[in-house]
């Protein structure tokens, strides 16, 4: 999740920056896409074995530190059993971690360019148990995946790429994914809705987090491969939106699950 990015993405980025001056879109299409998946939220599968339109959830602020403290120098084996106390007590299978939140874990010199954090998550957390499956929610080939094996960085990830329909380009990223995640992947790989497409990782292996998958939609991938920006300068936010809508068109959850423009 460095900022790196290549010439030919930055003058891309720049035009988003000088649309979003002029009073237009960021991204031109970006409006189109999330008409799209409003009108398609029905058909898409669940990304879980539970149906997140109607299972049970425990949707987690990270913005400030509470019972769960979510990366920095905390322990993940210690948070995940706060945790998993927390969601069995709520006999609920699954925790969620909110879209445009701002969050303290990416206070860290890790996460600055600029003097400024990359603070406010561009997607939606699921967390349940290490090796949880994950499911396509639509179908896909893969884009490109990579072992992004820093601490506090995705672990393993896969990118899929999705046209589902003319002018409809845009691609899912899963992160912080079991290691054999990725064994038999190609680019080009084909993935059919409700296909099996990975599982949870655990920790150290999923960048040292407690067991979740980060679910981000994208649409432009920036020149990027296997990687890519899991959260946005709270600087920015009005570019990165329209470049990563909000992950709950395709996951579908009746739960407030995007923080406020604030982050709380």
């Amino acid at each position: 999740m460095t900022a790196c990015m290549p010439i030919r993405a930055a003058k891309r980025f720049q035009t988003y920056q000088d649309r979003l001056a002029n009073g237009q879109e960021p991204v031109a299409k970006a409006e189109m896409l999330r008409d799209w998946l409003r009108r398609n939220g029905e058909k898409f599968h669940s990304v879980l074995e539970w149906d997140l339109k109607t299972s049970a959830k425990v949707v987690y602020e990270f913005s400030r530190d509470g019972d769960v403290v979510l990366g920095g120098t905390s322990d993940p084996a210690r948070q995940t059993e706060i945790m998993w106390q927390q969601l069995a007590d709520a006999s609920a299978p699954v925790g969620v971690g909110r879209y445009r939140e701002d969050r303290i874990c990416y206070q860290s010199e890790q996460f600055k360019n600029d003097g400024e954090a990359r603070s406010q998550h561009l997607g939606i957390d699921l967390f349940a148990p290490a090796y949880t499956s994950v499911f396509a929610p639509l179908d896909g080939v893969v884009h490109s995946f990579a072992d992004n094996n820093l601490h506090l960085d995705y672990g393993p990830t896969i990118i899929l790429q999705h046209e589902p329909a003319d002018g409809i380009l845009f691609y899912t990223l899963y992160g912080h994914l079991s290691r054999d995640s990725l064994d038999g992947l190609y680019k080009g790989k084909e993935f059919a809705a409700g296909d099996l497409l990975c599982r949870f990782g655990d920790f150290p292996i999923n960048g040292d987090w407690i067991p979740h998958l980060h679910f981000q939609i994208i649409i432009d991938m920036l020149g990027r491969e296997g990687d890519y920006f899991g959260a946005a300068k709270p600087s920015e936010w009005d570019i990165w939106t329209s470049i990563c809508p909000d992950p709950n068109l395709i996951l579908q959850m009746p739960e407030n699950v995007v923080a406020t423009r604030e982050g709380v």
